[in-house]
Formats: structure tokens, sequence, C-alpha cells
């Protein structure tokens, strides 16, 4: 999936009327109080895709929260103290404590998981809340005239706003309003300015979440498609190197003129079927691979090459040292046995020989294999073809080896492929 600038204020626009209307909850649940008509309409990368940018940013949106209200509950235990009420320090004291050791433990937590689903913890999120209003409310009849958990509520505001979206966010202020009522009853200031500072205080908790989740959101959203289109690139060229070196190949070598299409035109026939089979068995296999990799080692893998290129004329000699590249990942393998087809299949096309030598080594943790041929050679100074700089130099260098391309006209070519062991 591509991202274009004409695409972005798109993007923009999806992600604030989500934010503002449904919070960060997974766009498959259709969250309480939402004012969005659906949420697969405004979903801008798709259906599974858009569910886990949602759930990204809600676990940067909880971790923010937590991390809050752990720097705001040493303040109410500062005041705690500084108040001096024993009576206050015997039953705030352990209630702030253990506030505050579920806020880390639930840090830990969320920090471990790569995603967080708010739209699975409403309930919880709740229940937070529920236990913020009432350490308020107790708080106040234990320490009159004195709020000290009021910036802890501002936290858990910004969880039920990224849990219920805007509107659950102001209810939640508005529920408050009855809260400071009662927390007045027990002394706590109750004028109109103290009042609606309190609220004021809760409404920039509910904007700050809002904001959270838009640059969050997009930020998350145009890497995802920065990745996608990464991947989509690689793959094309992936598929662009495999056709170079099977079908292409295989039609040059089909191509070229032989003195035996006269004099044994049904024994060439014949041949060219032959490697017209075996491509397209390659070919459907590839087509079959989770990936089209090959995960065979790298000895029958080479020994496979040996055997179709003979199909094509080119008699290879074939040596690979005692369990050389048997510890080989998938990508390492996969990038040497393309190296080496394409490194053979020049030399059925240009060499001019019709012989060939393969020898795989393994030598100070690095795997080398070695493609040599005693044909016309050629001059390596200038640009190089696709193939030598595609399908061999590009490909090893993309998983951390490298390929050497020497070339001596009229005494042959040598090319040497070395890789991670």
């Amino acid at each position: 999936m591509t991202v274009g600038s004409v695409a972005v204020p798109g993007m923009m626009f999806a992600l604030l009327t989500r934010a503002a209307m449904v919070g960060a909850a997974s766009p498959r649940q259709r969250p309480m109080w939402t004012l969005a008509a659906s949420a697969q309409d405004l979903d801008p990368v798709g259906d599974t895709a858009g569910a886990l940018l949602h759930r990204q940013t809600s676990r940067f949106l909880v971790l923010g929260a937590l991390a809050y209200r752990v720097c705001v509950l040493p303040v109410a235990l500062g005041l705690l103290v500084v108040h001096g009420d024993p009576l206050a320090q015997v039953t705030l004291l352990p209630v702030t404590a253990l506030l505050l050791a579920a806020n880390v433990a639930a840090i830990v937590t969320v920090h471990r998981r790569s995603t967080v689903d708010l739209g699975r913890a409403r309930g919880a999120v709740l229940a937070d809340l529920a236990v913020a209003y009432g350490v308020n409310v107790g708080a106040s009849a234990v320490v009159p005239h004195t709020e000290v958990f009021w910036a802890y509520l501002a936290g858990v505001v910004v969880l039920v706003t990224g849990a219920y979206g805007v509107v659950g966010g102001v209810l939640a202020v508005l529920v408050s309003m009855p809260v400071q009522l009662a927390m007045g009853a027990f002394g706590a200031a109750a004028d109109r300015g103290a009042l609606a500072g309190r609220v004021g205080w809760l409404g920039l908790a509910v904007v700050v979440t809002l904001t959270a989740l838009v640059v969050c959101g997009l930020s998350l959203h145009l890497a995802m498609s920065y990745g996608i289109r990464a991947g989509r690139e690689a793959e094309r060229v992936r598929w662009l190197r495999s056709l170079h070196d099977t079908v292409l190949q295989t039609m040059e070598a089909i191509a070229l003129h032989s003195a035996a299409d006269e004099t044994s035109p049904a024994a060439q026939l014949a041949e060219v079927r032959a490697t017209a089979r075996a491509q397209a068995a390659r070919l459907r296999q590839a087509l079959d691979e989770p990936g089209g990799g090959n995960d065979n080692p790298l000895a029958s893998g080479l020994a496979r090459l040996v055997e179709e290129l003979a199909g094509r004329g080119l008699r290879v000699e074939l040596a690979v040292a005692a369990d050389a590249g048997s510890r080989m990942s998938g990508p390492y393998r996969d990038a040497v046995l393309g190296g080496v087809r394409e490194a053979l299949g020049n030399v059925a096309k240009h060499a001019g020989i019709g012989d060939a030598v393969v020898r795989a080594d393994e030598e100070s943790s690095a795997l080398v294999v070695v493609v040599r041929d005693h044909g016309c050679g050629f001059d390596v100074v200038g640009r190089p073809g696709f193939g030598i700089r595609e399908s061999i130099v590009a490909r090893l260098r993309e998983v951390g080896g490298k390929a050497t391309v020497e070339s001596w006209p009229g005494r042959g070519t040598r090319v040497t492929l070395r890789v991670p062991a």
C-alpha cells in the first residue's frame, strides 16, 4: 500500500474524526456514546492494519497516562506529610502507596506488550474512574479544605477519553461536578472559581488526549504506510530478479543459435521442451512456496542448479565442503543460490564454453562460493548489466554479504560470493 501527497489530507481527516469520536478503541467494536457512523468507513489503511494502528496508539496513550499518575502521586504523598495530620497519614498514606505500586506495575505490564486494546479494557477503565472519584471524596473527608488527589483524576480522564472517545471524556468531566459538591460538603473549596478551575483541569486532560491520539495515530499511520511501500518495492525487486534468473535466462538460452539446429533439429527441439518443462516446474514451485523461498540445504540447492544447467548444455563441476552452509538461514541461502544461478546462466550465454566449476567452502566464519569458467571473459570496467548489478551484487549486499566479479578477456571469469556462515 502506498501513500502519496494526495492521500495524506484524507488520512489526517480520518484520524482526527476517529480520535474525536471514538478515541483509540479497536475499530472492530462500536464504542459506547459514539457519534461515528462506521469505524470501517474511517479506516484509511484497512481493517486489520487499522486495528493494529489503534492498538499501538492506545499503548502510547496508556503509558503516558500511567507515567503522569506515577509523577503526581509522590506530590500527594508530600502534601499529606506536610499537612502533618496523624489521621491523614495513617489512612491515606497506605492508599497512596498502593495506588503508586499499582500504577508502576501497570506500566511494566503495558511496556512488555507491543499493543493495547482499550476496547477490551473499558470495564477496568470505568473501575479506575470510580476509584479515583472515591479517593478524592475520601481524602476530602479525612483532610478537609484540600484536594490532594484531584490532579490524579486527570490521568484517569485521559484513559476514559482514549477508551470511550471525546463524549466519554466530557461525561467523566461532568460527573466530577457532583463529586466536587461531595468534596465541598467535607470542607473542600466549593466556590465557583474553585469548581471552574478543577473542571478546566480535567477538560485540559481531554484536549491533551485528543491531541496525543492524532499525533501518535498519524505518525504510526505514516510509518506503516512507508513500511508497506518499502516491502512492496522489495518484493517487486525480488520478483524481477527471479524472472531474470529463470524465465529470461531460459528464453535467451533457447534463442541462441547452435550448429545442432541444422544437423539434429529433433534433438534440439526435445532439449528445448525439456528446458521449458524444468523452468515451468520451478516457477510453479516458486508460486506455491510461501514467499517463493527455498528452505532446502545449500548443497541440495546447488545440486539442483547443476542439474538444471546440464539441461541447457552446461557441464558444471560441483565441489561442496562437508557441512558448508548447513547452518545457514533461508535468506542467506536464497541469496547465494540466486547469485550462483545468475553466474552460471551468464556462463551458458556468454562464455562460449560448455564447462564451469562451482566450489563452496567455509572460511573464517563465512561461506565462500566461487563460480569459475575459462571462457572468453569480458572487460569488467564500466557499468555492469542488470544481471551482475542486481542478481549478484545487490542480492548479496542485501543480506550483509559481498560479491566480487573478476574477468579477463580470453581467460574466463570468476565470481566470488561471500556471506556470513
